[in-house]
């Protein structure tokens, strides 16, 4: 098992002990991966695994700026989506961009109010978003 792998099956388990000292002997293993499926720091947020998303965040797991909407979900979209809210703050916090768009055009909202949580998505929209919900 790669190192990726493990600290993959590490954050999924949310053993933030053992992220710990994977990150420790590989600082890069934090670095975002767009949304893609090998990155730590959407894993950790679409399952809401808090404590190790914090270490992820921490340790270098945000991008300028956070992911690439070329790319895969960011993490915030993917948090979104699982209506992970504690996640979303904490995303937030470290400098996520709600008005970031995917491919598709669709926000981190849109991910919120395609999943069914609708509240989520209210508290997600921007000035620009309500702007172009009123026009």
């Amino acid at each position: 098992m790669t190192e990726r792998e493990e600290l993959l099956a590490a954050v999924g388990r949310g053993d933030a002990v053992a992220v710990g000292g994977l990150l420790d002997a590989a600082p890069g293993l934090a670095a975002p991966r767009g949304g893609h499926a090998d990155d730590p720091v959407a894993l950790a947020a679409r399952l809401g695994h808090l404590t190790v998303l914090r270490l992820l965040l921490e340790r270098g797991g945000q991008g300028e700026p956070e992911g690439d909407p070329r790319e895969a979900p960011t993490a915030l979209m993917q948090a979104a989506a699982a209506g992970r809210q504690e996640a979303i703050a904490l995303l937030l916090e470290f400098g996520a961009d709600p008005a970031l768009r995917d491919r598709e055009g669709r926000s981190a909202a849109d991910y919120a109010t395609e999943a069914g949580h609708a509240d989520l998505a209210r508290r997600l929209y921007t000035d620009a978003e309500t702007e172009r919900l009123i026009w």
